[in-house]
């Protein structure tokens, strides 16, 4: 997800207007393929994760990691992937600036799950 924050979303802005929606379709789809496989795999370790949280972890955490993850692909459905969807009828400079700017929350969302997967592992493979 810090790639896409850092490299490819500000790549929109220098995308020429003609070559835009093509770009962004193709990114579009690119993503979805990508997280047609992630996403489901994601969503049922968590919920694995959470019905048989293992020695050692905090259950109130792998909680806390399944409500941000729950946030985040509610964000996607409801936000972020209509967004795509108006970028994909065309350049808009300030819909671009809005994604860059408001994917943050979703960057940090999906940072945190990652620090918390690696306590996650550390804390299991010690016990």
């Amino acid at each position: 997800m810090l790639g896409v924050q850092l490299v490819i979303y500000p790549a929109f802005r220098h995308v020429g207007e003609a070559s835009f929606t093509g770009y962004v379709t193709a990114h579009s789809t690119a993503i979805v393929r990508a997280l047609a496989l992630l996403a489901p795999a994601e969503v049922v370790l968590a919920l694995w994760m959470f019905l048989d949280t293992p020695v050692g972890i905090s259950r109130a955490v792998v909680f806390i990691s399944g409500a941000l993850l729950a946030t985040g692909w509610v964000a996607t459905g409801v936000w972020y992937a209509p967004l795509h969807g108006r970028l994909q009828q065309g350049y808009d400079g300030d819909r671009i600036e809005l994604l860059i700017r408001t994917n943050w929350l979703r960057t940090l969302l999906w940072l945190v799950r990652a620090a918390l997967a690696v306590w996650f592992l550390v804390a299991a493979s010690s016990s």
